[in-house]
């Protein structure tokens, strides 16, 4: 059965009048408006509403009632906004009016706010009944109200998964490194563990061996055994170029004697520089000849070479008269150790008062040893200093397990970033399935052509939770009337709504926001047709129940939406009895089958 009623407004209200009744505006009560902000009335879902209370002109629950002189009620925006647009006249009675004869409401006011709604968010999960007075207050504290991430990571949750989100998931946390304590952001943290890390384990690049980084420079200047390093006595003159420094010590042992001439020269050099008489030792009685020109820097270095090379030199005949003995390599030494930058040349010569105090000076030992080195093998080939062979074993014992603890340290934090490498994949590739999923339900809807089948399987389940209250109303894929045209979705109240509710199915079409709404006429002004299609197996038995809407471009069902899915939806309290329903072929396997068809203008 099929039948087209004209609508004579754009003001509605429930009645309890058959299923042939005029169809009915109505609110998606899903909204998570608080209670200001808005010009309308309350859009809430209120566990008892009394139609005593609904304005007439947005059909929502009066927001600060205002009465008129021949007894309406009205929202106090709605009634100006009338007044202003119109020729001032009731919308009830058409009886002339005035805003100086509105007076408000404040037993009604009294009342309304006393009314007990749900929470706006009770979709996802909130479960709270409040009066409405104090719904607001709520909602200011509502963990189930989605908010921004405070780290600006682009999320959006609701208020209950924030913390669990900026503690483990956020990628701008921050994160204290495990291993020096500073603090990385987390989508930084492999970076930094890689690249920047001063505790982290690395390897020399020359002898593998693993330490960390921080001590990777020192190991490169004193300790590794196979890093090239320059003779000691090149700045004399040798010309072994760069040598491994476990061959520096053969090195210097093969070649002592040239190093020695190479002293000498540079000795030659100074003394005839300074002007020393050749026939003359320094005594305490001799001292420098004057000399004002400052030391050049080529005679700077010569003599830092010959601080090494003296070094070097004493080293090995103290080696050599007594083998039990072992100096320490000397360290570098430079021409400020002889005679500072500010020091005169008189004061020089007054330094000089001792042979045996200048030899000494000259043969400085820089005795520091790095942590990394093992004591008497610097050089290859030179005695060792005898050690206890139990002290010597516990230590290597320590070294070894301090490595193997590094190593397992290593492994542990390596195996915990996988981890949550997985976790975030696993996490994007999940959200990854959701937006196919969506897409794949988007091109279902565009192909409808106008013509969408809603299987609401599991009826049973959601006709339980409508008539529970725990969820009285729900809403199909959205699709279009053609793959560029309007985009609409079906909304079923299973149990009913409002005077209709217990006894109806109540049935409702919802304007949705499309990705080509700049390009169509609004508001709609085609036909819509909704039937309920029974399942009968015989095809001749089958009796489908029909409704047609005629769009009403005065109403804001059928304007512009300007949320994702219109508040306002259009359509029947009282479709189809459910004592008819219920025990009939309407229902088969479990599934209720609506079918939808949009017709335009033009059709």
């Amino acid at each position: 059965m099929t039948s087209e009623r004209p609508l004579s407004s754009g003001l509605y209200e429930y009645t309890n009048e058959p299923r042939h009744s005029s169809p009915v505006s109505s609110g998606s009560f899903t909204s998570g408006e608080g209670l200001s902000g808005r010009e309308e009335g309350y859009d809430f879902d209120f566990i008892i509403r009394d139609e005593k209370y609904d304005c007439p002109i947005c059909l929502l629950v009066l927001r600060d009632p205002l009465q008129t002189t021949c007894g309406h009620r009205f929202c106090k925006n709605c009634i100006n906004k009338w007044l202003k647009e119109s020729d001032q006249r009731c919308p009830i009675d058409n009886m002339p009016i005035t805003e100086s004869q509105l007076f408000p409401d404040n037993f009604a006011k009294r009342e309304i706010l006393g009314l007990s709604v749900k929470c706006p968010n009770s979709k996802e999960g909130c479960q709270v009944i409040e009066t409405l007075k104090n719904i607001q207050r709520h909602l200011d504290e509502c963990q189930y109200v989605p908010i921004p991430c405070p780290n600006r990571c682009s999320h959006i949750l609701l208020r209950r998964d924030i913390q669990e989100h900026l503690s483990h998931i956020c990628h701008k946390r921050t994160l204290i490194c495990n291993q020096c304590s500073s603090e990385v952001l987390a989508e930084e943290m492999q970076e930094h563990e890689d690249d920047q890390c001063p505790m982290a384990m690395v390897q020399c690049p020359h002898c593998a061996m693993e330490l960390m980084r921080e001590q990777l420079q020192r190991h490169y200047d004193h300790d590794c055994m196979r890093r090239s390093i320059d003779c000691v006595y090149s700045k004399l003159g040798c010309s072994v170029g760069k040598i491994p420094r476990s061959e520096m010590g053969k090195h210097i042992q093969e070649n002592l004697h040239n190093h020695m001439q190479l002293m000498c020269q540079a000795l030659t050099n100074i003394h005839r520089r300074l002007n020393i008489p050749a026939n003359n030792q320094l005594t305490h009685s001799h001292s420098l000849p004057d000399r004002t020109e400052p030391f050049t820097p080529e005679d700077r270095r010569m003599v830092e070479g010959i601080g090494n090379g003296l070094s070097h030199a004493v080293n090995l005949l103290h080696l050599s008269d007594n083998p039990s003995l072992a100096i320490p390599q000397a360290g570098p030494h430079s021409l400020d150790s002889f005679c500072p930058p500010d020091t005169s040349l008189r004061q020089l010569r007054g330094a000089q008062g001792s042979d045996e105090r200048f030899g000494s000076e000259r043969t400085q030992i820089d005795t520091e040893l790095t942590y990394t080195s093992n004591p008497s093998n610097n050089l290859e080939g030179f005695p060792r200093v005898p050690f206890d062979d139990e002290f010597q074993s516990l230590k290597s014992q320590n070294l070894s397990q301090d490595e193997s603890l590094a190593r397992h340290e290593s492994a542990l934090h390596d195996m915990k970033h996988k981890v949550e490498y997985h976790e975030k994949n696993n996490a994007a590739l999940i959200k990854r399935v959701k937006s196919l999923e969506n897409a794949l339900t988007e091109l279902e809807g565009r192909c409808s052509n106008g013509v969408y089948f809603w299987r609401i399987k599991s009826y049973s389940k959601f006709r339980n939770e409508a008539e529970s209250g725990e969820v009285t109303a729900i809403h199909s894929p959205a699709f279009y009337s053609s793959c560029f045209g309007y985009k609409i979705c079906i909304r079923a109240n299973l149990n009913g709504v409002d005077s209709a509710r217990g006894t109806h199915l109540s049935i409702f079409v919802h304007f949705m926001q499309g990705e080509y709404d700049d390009i169509l006429e609004w508001p709609f002004s085609g036909r819509i047709m909704l039937s309920v299609l029974d399942q009968n197996p015989t095809c001749e038995l089958r009796s489908h129940v029909m409704e047609t809407l005629v769009a009403k471009p005065t109403l804001a069902a059928f304007q512009r939406p300007t949320t994702p899915r219109n508040h306002k939806g259009f359509g029947y309290m009282e479709f189809l009895p459910l004592s008819v329903l219920d025990n009939s072929s309407y229902i088969r396997n479990d599934t209720l089958i609506i079918k939808a068809q949009i017709i335009g203008r033009s059709e």
